[in-house]
């Protein structure tokens, strides 16, 4: 027909899961530059850190975060350590208490922030 486009029936399909996804209550948000909420977070949960990780760290600065509402606030935050970047994964409870749940060591710059 002049003038309409056609599509393959799974397309649409497809965009609209992706798009529901991202819509999806206690998934993940997207990744945004770090502020002074990452950093608060991270920094309350530095001691930990360098305990699990096994080392102190040169640096400490929040890169970008992202955030899964749950029954408080997960964050999880890409952070500068000096020689390289690790990805914490931050508990904030709705009294605003903040536990470190876990950790990625050994990450780069370019490293995306996903779910773990």
């Amino acid at each position: 027909l002049p003038g309409r486009l056609l599509r393959h029936p799974n397309t649409n399909q497809k965009t609209k899961k992706q798009e529901a996804r991202k819509r999806m209550v206690g998934g993940l948000k997207e990744t945004q530059p770090a502020d002074a909420v990452a950093q608060e977070v991270i920094d309350a949960v530095k001691a930990d850190a360098e305990n699990q990780v096994g080392r102190q760290f040169a640096t400490y600065q929040a890169v970008s975060y992202a955030t899964q509402v749950v029954a408080g606030t997960n964050y999880f935050v890409k952070v500068n350590t000096g020689d390289n970047f690790v990805h914490l994964r931050v508990y904030k409870d709705l009294a605003g208490a903040t536990s470190l749940h876990s950790f990625q060591d050994n990450k780069t710059a370019e490293d995306a922030i996903a779910y773990f």
